[in-house]
């Protein structure tokens, strides 16, 4: 059983690390064929990884927070992800951490805002003030919606919830409330608003290059992960639990998460991006939806 739990707990770390390149590689080639272009490899993204990983950065600025925040978002992005589960195997559990995965996941998008603030810079301070606004309207309806499923199944552990959830009015409501919590704040188009390529020049990233900006890119792109591993997960395992075994729930998992990341694709290339005052307003109504989603959980519904 040990020896299961160390090797799954291996293929988990790889996953989180090695997967999410992949996974923004398929979706750029799913979006080029839609589009009638070749597109890129799939690879591309690991190449562009390992260019940027491979060049000295240029430092604008003095500021120890410019030079750290990368470092942090990429740090807080893996503990996310860790804390989900990989087939029957949670590689870090704990009483509670269902608080350290919305902590720590937003830890990413202050990383991004670190970095941002610490430039006199107009692009790299209006991305910041965008994925402020972002998180401060989309974290509410991502913790309402895990807070609905820890409701159900009587537990704070957020990787043994999918495990333990039933079926019940408000849990459905809240897998729509994940959904689209886990879209907008993976900072798909048209919410892709704080990097916003053609019009503020991908606001922090702008003054970023080398290593530090392809350590901050990695971490955005595992943050996604998880978001996506989080909801593969609870739409997975609940019809898998009780018939399969750890690899074949495993298997299971990355089906979903690559039908998601397609699905996606295909979302983004249909769309625009959205202002940022039309994000809030979205944001503000499903918050208040998610309200009542939650007081229906709280009734037991």
């Amino acid at each position: 059983m040990e020896a299961e739990r160390i090797a799954f707990s291996f293929i988990s770390l790889c996953l989180i690390l090695f997967l999410p390149p992949l996974l923004d590689g398929i979706g750029r080639k799913v979006k080029a064929r839609i589009q009638l272009r070749q597109g890129p490899s799939i690879l591309q993204t690991y190449y562009d990884l390992t260019t940027f990983l491979s060049v000295e950065p240029v430092y604008p600025t003095e500021r120890l927070a410019f030079r750290l925040a990368p470092y942090i978002a990429f740090a807080s992005a893996v503990s996310a992800a860790l804390v989900l589960p990989y087939g029957r195997v949670i590689p870090v559990s704990f009483t509670g951490d269902i608080f350290v995965f919305l902590y720590v996941l937003a830890m990413v998008s202050i990383a991004y805002m670190v970095g941002g603030f610490s430039l006199n810079n107009t692009y790299t301070n209006t991305g910041a003030n965008r994925e402020m606004m972002m998180i401060l309207s989309i974290e509410p309806i991502l913790g309402v919606a895990i807070g609905t499923f820890a409701l159900n199944a009587h537990t704070l552990r957020i990787g043994a919830i999918p495990f333990a959830l039933t079926f019940t009015v408000s849990v459905l409501l809240a897998y729509g409330l994940l959904a689209y919590s886990v879209y907008v704040e993976g900072g798909f188009i048209p919410f892709d608003v704080a990097e916003a390529e053609q019009e503020i020049l991908e606001g922090t990233f702008s003054e970023y290059s080398g290593y530090l900006l392809g350590i901050f890119k990695w971490a955005l792109m595992i943050k996604r992960f998880a978001l996506l591993w989080l909801l593969s997960s609870f739409i997975s395992i609940p019809f898998v639990r009780n018939v399969a075994n750890g690899a074949l729930i495993l298997i299971t998992q990355l089906i979903v998460l690559l039908l998601l990341y397609a699905g996606i694709a295909v979302i983004e290339s249909m769309n625009a991006r959205l202002r940022i005052d039309h994000v809030i307003r979205r944001n503000t109504g499903v918050f208040l939806c998610s309200l009542a989603v939650l007081l229906l959980a709280a009734l037991g519904w």
